[in-house]
């Protein structure tokens, strides 16, 4: 192997186990050294075996910046979550069931495909919503009431996602 191939592996391999290895931290809550040390180990292979099986197309757009803004991304996203389901629950209770399903769609400022999926599955992952199709940059989601239409993942989210991953317009690229 060339060592300019053993750069670009590593280099394409980093992030991804950064990441892996982040979420490991964060579902096992333990901060031991051998706990430390297996979930290290266990990120860094699972991100070469990918890497091999990828043949090195991993995203080029999941990078260290990612890596590092994500764990901010995913508790302002877990708020997110909380909120549409305290409105998806104040909705079930009331008396008239104030609901009004449509299908809305939104185009998205958004360019790879990677933040595209981290966006469409945000707003899937927010009780009320799903989202249904994308068509190049063109969102379609099916909302539960009316209310839900005037930001359906055009605002706040995307805003979110685009910080994610620093894309768009940098004064859309917000976390509010």
């Amino acid at each position: 192997m060339k060592l300019k191939t053993v750069a670009r592996t590593v280099r394409d391999t980093i992030p991804l186990a950064l990441l892996l290895f982040a979420l490991w931290v964060v579902l096992t809550g333990k901060f031991n050294w051998h706990h430390l040390l297996l979930g290290a180990v266990s990120a860094v292979l699972v991100s070469a075996f990918s890497n091999y099986l990828l043949q090195g197309r991993l995203d080029p757009h999941l990078n260290a910046g990612v890596v590092i803004r994500f764990p901010v991304f995913a508790a302002l996203l877990l708020i997110e979550i909380i909120k549409a389901n305290w409105d998806v629950l104040k909705r079930m209770l009331a008396p008239g069931l104030p609901i009004s399903p449509r299908i809305v769609s939104f185009d998205s400022y958004l360019e790879s495909d990677l933040a595209k999926t981290v966006l469409a599955n945000s707003i899937t992952l927010t009780p009320g919503t799903v989202t249904v199709d994308i068509q190049e940059s063109r969102f379609f989601v099916h909302c539960l009431a009316g209310e839900f239409t005037g930001d359906p993942g055009a605002g706040k989210l995307q805003g979110m996602t685009a910080w994610l991953f620093s894309e768009g317009p940098p004064e859309l690229r917000r976390l509010r």
